[in-house]
């Protein structure tokens, strides 16, 4: 989860469109997602029409969120809350990330495109991207609404979490690594719809 909620925040860090203090990660994950210490249940009929907060404050990646804020935005992500919901779907992860800044949402969406446009799998979208986009894939998909008026930044962001999420991550960087080209197994179209 947590390479996911830095994913769509690195080039505005980057870049200084938005401040490294006060980032709230909201993030939505199916079922397979929450891991064995997640939330309370973990059988659909125990999940299906819940919604369950899980790892508030302590959660396992709050460390190497914090330390990748640290680093890329070059100021302290003392401020940071990330907060993972197990949601009542098998696979998926979608991101609300709220943070401080002053910059236009075009001009996030610009940065992204110029940071992404090399990325085989990283799609910067005009729309609020949905779950159901990166099933069954290697895909992320990325977009952003800010305000300047009133100093906020969102950024959004979904993945599969059983494909670019865990597996399929796995396989990019193995190619990465091995030689290969970075697509290689990976390019096959989404599974939805």
């Amino acid at each position: 989860m947590s390479s996911a909620a830095e994913y769509w925040m690195l080039r505005l860090l980057a870049d200084k469109l938005i401040s490294p203090d006060n980032i709230v990660i909201d993030a939505k994950t199916g079922i397979s997602g929450a891991g064995r210490g997640g939330g309370t249940g973990f059988g659909y009929a125990e999940s299906n029409e819940n919604l369950i907060p899980y790892g508030l404050l302590k959660h396992v990646h709050m460390p190497e969120i914090i330390s990748t804020i640290a680093r890329i935005g070059g100021g302290s992500a003392a401020g940071l809350v990330f907060t993972p919901h197990l949601v009542p779907m098998t696979r998926g992860i979608l991101a609300t990330i709220y943070a401080r800044g002053r910059a236009t949402t075009a001009q996030c969406l610009d940065a992204a495109r110029r940071f992404y446009a090399d990325s085989a799998f990283v799609r910067v979208t005009d729309k609020p991207p949905q779950t159901k986009w990166a099933t069954g894939s290697n895909l992320a998909f990325v977009s952003y609404a800010a305000d300047p008026e009133r100093n906020l930044v969102i950024a959004l962001g979904v993945v599969d979490n059983l494909g670019k999420g865990a597996a399929g991550q796995a396989v990019q960087n193995a190619n990465l690594m091995c030689g290969l080209p970075e697509t290689a197994g990976l390019e096959g179209a989404p599974v939805w719809p």
